[in-house]
This record gives structure tokens, C-alpha cells and sequence, in this order.
């Protein structure tokens, strides 16, 4: 457990608890207004847009949607979805594109962001315990961190979800109503924040697990 570190009073550590209520409530609700804008955005311009503008809108909603896609608590699937039935089976590999290039940016991002910095959070909020374990993972290499993991993790299911983290991170991204947990933007920021996934069998479990959406939207044309 870190040094010197000051006591907290029972009265601050309730209202932090509520600030960061109130600021996941605010996240889950621009998400669902950047879900909205979005759909919105494709759905008018598809109705009023002349043919010859027609790949630039594609384009542009694209980029907007990969974008958005990459932020956690964004429910980008969803977006994705509703892209798709806009846009028809045609543009499917597109849409399935720009899921897998969102989930990779929210990976690398997290891939840089310190442990130290998580550390700090769970420390404001008193969780000394998990603060002390982010400052023993912190610096180590993705082995190490597995095994200290490993060794301090409930005896029962958790290490059997590390053993299987893969499996386990494609089930999560394809578990309905994700966006209560981050969304696939936050499920890959923290896949790359653990520093426990390699970056190639992350992109193949992604690009796997996001498959048979875009694939049956194809085969339905």
C-alpha cells in the first residue's frame, strides 16, 4: 500500500461516490445522444441527399462512427446495427471496418495509458486495496502481471476467466446491453490498459466477435 497516505472521512468518500454516480450517468447518457445523433445523421441525409453525394455522406458517417465507436460507454454495436439497416447489406463491410478500427484505437489508447493513473482513481475513492494492487502491476512485463494476478484472484471463477480471457472478451463484446459496462470502446481500453492482451490475437478475437452481424446483413442482401 502506498506511503503516507492520508486519511479519508466517511462524509468525503460518500460524495465521491456520488460524483462519479453523476458522472457515469452523464456518460451513459451522451453515449446514447451520440447514438441518436448519428443514426439521425445517416437516416435524413439519406432521405434528402442526391446520388452523386451519396459516398461522401457514406464516408463521413463512416468517420463519425468509428470515431464515436472508439469512446467508452458509446453503444457502438448498436450504432453499427442501425447503420446497417439504414445503409442496406451493401455497405457491410464498411460498417464491420469501422467496428474493428474503433475497438483497435480504443485498445491502443489504453495500451499507453499507466496503471498509476487507474492506481489514483480507486485511491480517491479509498479503495486502498486495489490501489495497491495497480502500484505492484504497474512496470511489470504481461507475464508477471498474469502471475501476481493469478495469485491473488478469488479462487473460483477469476482464474479461470484470466486463463480464458479471450473467449471471455468476445462474449463481453457480444453481451447485449455492454454500454452499462463501457461499450466495446471501454471493454477494449481496459483490454489494453490490463496490458494482458497482445495487440494480434485482440485484433483476431475483434474481429472475429464482430463478425456475424455485418455477415448475415451481406448475406441478406
Amino acid at each position: 500500500m502506498p506511503a503516507h497516505v492520508p486519511s479519508v472521512s466517511r462524509y468525503r468518500i460518500v460524495l465521491r461516490i456520488c460524483l462519479v454516480v453523476i458522472f457515469y450517468a452523464l456518460i451513459l447518457l451522451i453515449g446514447t445522444y451520440l447514438d441518436s445523433v448519428i443514426r439521425n445523421l445517416v437516416g435524413e441525409e439519406f432521405r434528402t441527399i442526391h446520388a452523386p453525394s451519396l459516398q461522401l455522406i457514406v464516408a463521413g458517417s463512416a468517420l463519425i462512427f468509428a470515431i464515436t465507436s472508439a469512446l467508452p460507454f458509446v453503444p457502438g454495436a448498436e450504432i453499427g446495427i442501425g447503420m446497417l439497416m439504414l445503409l442496406g447489406g451493401q455497405y457491410a463491410l464498411l460498417v464491420y471496418l469501422c467496428m474493428l478500427y474503433a475497438l483497435m484505437l480504443a485498445f491502443t489508447v489504453g495500451h499507453f495509458v499507466p496503471l498509476s493513473a487507474i492506481g489514483k482513481a480507486f485511491g480517491w475513492l479509498n479503495l486502498r486495496k486495489a490501489q495497491s494492487l495497480l502500484a505492484k502491476l504497474d512496470g511489470l512485463a504481461p507475464d508477471q502481471r498474469m502471475d501476481l494476478l493469478m495469485a491473488n484472484a478469488p479462487k473460483q471463477f477469476v482464474p479461470f476467466l484470466l486463463r480464458y480471457r479471450y473467449i471471455a472478451l468476445i462474449v463481453l463484446v457480444n453481451t447485449p446491453g455492454n454500454s452499462l459496462i463501457g461499450g466495446g470502446g471501454g471493454i477494449a481500453l481496459m483490454a489494453g490498459l490490463s496490458g494482458l492482451f497482445k495487440w494480434y490475437y485482440f485484433a483476431l478475437g475483434m474481429a472475429v466477435a464482430i463478425a456475424p452481424i455485418p455477415i448475415a446483413f451481406y448475406l441478406a442482401m
